[in-house]
């Protein structure tokens, strides 16, 4: 009986040791479910407060600016687009109209974002259990979103200035409102473009705004090109100036030269004949010194990117170069 009472006190420590674990497991379990019930409670408490905030045209407007801000900045146009907070634009038919976005697309031209979207009835239906109240007020939704596009259709923001494009984008600030919003019309795409509307979901403006970014990089990079180009010009010019004083100079130096040897050439055939003379008579003992011509003459320059055309026309006769003995003559 020993081994029999030794193997049931080992399996009843399992059993018990088991139940523990259980134990543990459950209230670990129990508490991992009261986190859950608690953070689904405060997401329904934040997404009733959010559903409650964003049906009053402030909060909704601003958050939809806040959006646009966003996706601008996403796209790096921040410094070629102006927000509209409190200023207001004058279409043609002197209406006072208050886009929330434009954009700068070069040479004067630009393009207004709107990105006041109606979703009273979208937050209806989230807020609703009722499949048919749901349905019907997601049908309601893509109707106020139509209704919106005639209104910003009416409005003809690019009357503001000729040098708009004709259309307007209107911003939806949510992929999800888009999607539902396409789902209830499927043709408001083409509805919003024969209203020279086009709509725009926060990729689709991404996408928008880095094209119209890259027209801003080809357009720096074309300044900066033609930037060079007028520097290069006067660089070039300015070396031909240079290259005319440094042949001026030269022939300075050459002329210089030229009454140095002719000088030198007076001082030995006739000054200092009658020195000699003087040391002959025994008058004086000492040498004079001996003198010596100046055999090189400058070099002229020859690059045309340094000469002036009336430089160039005196080069055609030839650097000076010393003939003898105080003379210079040009080489042909």
């Amino acid at each position: 009986m020993g081994p029999v009472e030794k193997s049931l006190l080992q399996l009843n420590e399992r059993i018990i040791q088991v139940e523990k674990e259980r134990s543990q497991l459950s209230a670990g379990l129990r508490e991992q479910v009261n986190a859950v019930v608690a953070t689904s409670e405060n997401l329904r408490r934040e997404t009733s407060a959010l559903s409650t905030a964003l049906r009053r045209p402030q909060v909704r407007g601003a958050w939809g600016e806040l959006q646009l801000k966003r996706v601008v900045e996403i796209a790096g146009m921040l410094d070629h687009c102006d927000f509209f907070e409190q200023a207001s634009e004058t279409t043609a038919g002197d209406a006072k109209v208050r886009p929330d976005l434009k954009v700068m697309l070069g040479d004067d031209k630009f393009v207004f974002v709107d990105s006041k979207v109606p979703l009273a009835a979208y937050l209806d239906a989230m807020e609703t259990e009722v499949a048919e109240q749901r349905a019907a007020r997601l049908q309601q939704f893509g109707e106020h979103v139509k209704m919106h596009v005639d209104k910003l259709s009416a409005k003809q923001y690019w009357t503001v200035d000729t040098n708009s494009p004709e259309f307007v984008v209107l911003f939806i600030p949510s992929e999800a409102l888009g999607a539902e919003a396409l789902a209830q019309r499927p043709d408001l795409h083409e509805y919003a473009a024969g209203k020279n509307i086009i709509l725009a979901t926060p990729t689709t403006l991404i996408g928008l705004l880095r094209a119209v970014a890259y027209g801003w990089k080809q357009a720096a990079l074309a300044e900066s090109a033609a930037e060079v180009f007028a520097l290069g010009r006067e660089l070039h010019d300015r070396l031909s100036t240079m290259g005319g004083h440094f042949n001026k100079l030269g022939r300075a130096l050459a002329s210089s030269v030229t009454a140095y040897n002719s000088t030198l050439g007076s001082l030995e055939g006739r000054v200092l004949v009658s020195a000699r003379k003087m040391r002959d008579l025994r008058v004086t003992d000492s040498e004079l010194a001996a003198l010596k011509g100046v055999d090189e003459s400058p070099k002229l320059l020859s690059a045309p990117e340094l000469l002036g055309d009336a430089a160039a026309g005196e080069l055609v006769a030839g650097p000076l170069q010393p003939a003898g003995p105080g003379v210079l003559r040009r080489m042909s």
